[in-house]
């Protein structure tokens, strides 16, 4: 009984879906479209077109859906990028049980239609994850071709996570460590710009570094200073903004 019982307590501190709309969504022109059907997923995504020769494949993070990153959208929009984004399985309008292996497998799927249905080269495809959202967007890059990744606010693996956040349940010592970020940064062969709050109680700054550390390709680490772990986008500001844009335009071909 004990291993069935650590999987669901794992799968709940892990995966906090929604499924109500969180309003992110509003007064944004997109098209919402359902895909994953070849990968054996009906998921829900949602393309805006800014008209830019590059896209961004933004993963988000472990909690709510597609419909409350505001501050991402507004982002993308501020800097004239497109950009393509998604729910798991379990997620928003995304039928099904989340795992890490369908996180996984449904950035794939994602990554699949950018390029197949909507027609953008692999090398013009930013890969752009939030805190769970960086692990998938790492994970990507071992099945998929990208110009280049951008993580924020994303930790080193979910056992070091448990470790951090409930020092005093007794059974995190018994949690698989998940999410192996820092094992497949060493594999990363694109330039990754790597965004943190300085002062992120979920997710320490410390891991940021870590995984800075262990990335051999061209790489940058933005600490936001006063920022923690939702709020680097508001915190970082047009600065921020400017030094997302100029990644972005420095690694993908004209």
């Amino acid at each position: 009984m004990r291993a069935p019982v650590l999987r669901l307590l794992e799968r709940k501190l892990t995966f906090k879906p929604t499924t109500q709309d969180h309003g992110g969504l509003n007064a944004l022109p997109h098209e919402r479209v359902e895909f994953g059907h070849e990968f054996g997923m009906r998921l829900d995504g949602v393309f805006v077109d800014n008209g830019s020769p590059t896209i961004v494949l933004f993963t988000h993070g472990n909690k709510h859906n597609i419909t409350r990153f505001r501050e991402h959208y507004h982002l993308f929009c501020a800097i004239g990028q497109s950009f393509f984004t998604f729910d798991y399985p379990g997620y928003g309008r995304s039928p099904g049980t989340p795992s890490e292996e369908l996180v996984y497998a449904s950035a794939r799927a994602a990554h699949s239609f950018v390029t197949s249905r909507l027609g953008f080269q692999p090398d013009k495809v930013v890969s752009y994850g939030c805190s769970m959202g960086g692990a998938v967007a790492i994970d990507l890059l071992q099945h998929a071709k990208v110009a280049c990744l951008i993580t924020e606010s994303t930790f080193t693996n979910t056992w070091e996570m448990a470790k951090h956040l409930y020092p005093y349940l007794p059974v995190w010592p018994l949690l698989p460590k998940r999410f192996r970020n820092d094992e497949k940064a060493s594999h990363i062969k694109v330039p990754m710009l790597i965004i943190h709050g300085e002062e992120d109680p979920i997710v320490p700054v410390s891991m940021a570094q870590i995984l800075y550390d262990t990335v051999s390709s061209s790489k940058e680490l933005v600490i936001i200073p006063g920022a923690n772990h939702i709020d680097s986008l508001t915190q970082g500001g047009e600065k921020l903004q400017n030094t997302i844009r100029s990644f972005i335009e420095t690694h993908t071909p004209r």
